[in-house]
């Protein structure tokens, strides 16, 4: 199990790496458009939607990463003083919503893929760039904090143990 756990801590780690990146053309963008639009009263047709484009790639691909990191928002006033133990033991509890979760997600992110691929949808704006690579990102982002969900249930079944997996996949 200490493999799986390494191996998708490392992809979404690399993932996460990689995508961080898109923040200075979504900066660049927002930037020019901002100039465009009020100082040579000249607003461009495609840089919302590019805006739009890029920072979707940021959040459905960073979810796992987030994960990872653990950097979600979480609600710790009941948590705040458990033990590992313990938080692992409710980790792996309420474990069940999350794997639904991302299952309607990735099953229901496809299929709304499928459908948009199937007719070439594009977005409803004067630019009109194609909308279903963006429609791809929602069953691929929601895999990929799938697989990471799963390392986070392995990593509480080692605490549960006794053990802890390092963040190179080894056990403690």
């Amino acid at each position: 199990m200490q493999w799986y756990v390494r191996a998708i801590d490392n992809v979404n780690r690399l993932i996460g790496n990689i995508f961080c990146w898109l923040m200075l053309p979504l900066v660049c963008i927002t930037t020019f458009e901002v100039f465009m639009r009020y100082v040579m009263k000249r607003p461009t047709i495609w840089a919302w939607d590019a805006n739009i484009q890029v920072f979707a790639a940021i959040i459905f691909l960073g979810g796992g990463y987030a994960l990872l990191e653990k950097s979600h928002v979480m609600v710790d006033v009941f948590t705040i003083n458990m033990t590992k133990r313990r938080l692992a033991l409710l980790n792996l509890l309420t474990s069940v919503f999350f794997f639904f979760g991302m299952g309607v997600l990735v099953f229901g992110g496809w299929e709304m893929f499928k459908m948009s691929w199937k007719v070439k949808e594009h977005m409803p704006t004067i630019w009109a760039p194609p909308y279903y690579w963006m429609k791809l990102l929602v069953p691929v982002g929601a895999l990929l904090l799938f697989l990471q969900g799963i390392s986070e249930f392995i990593k509480n079944i080692y605490i549960l143990l006794g053990k802890e997996i390092d963040r190179e996949g080894g056990s403690r």
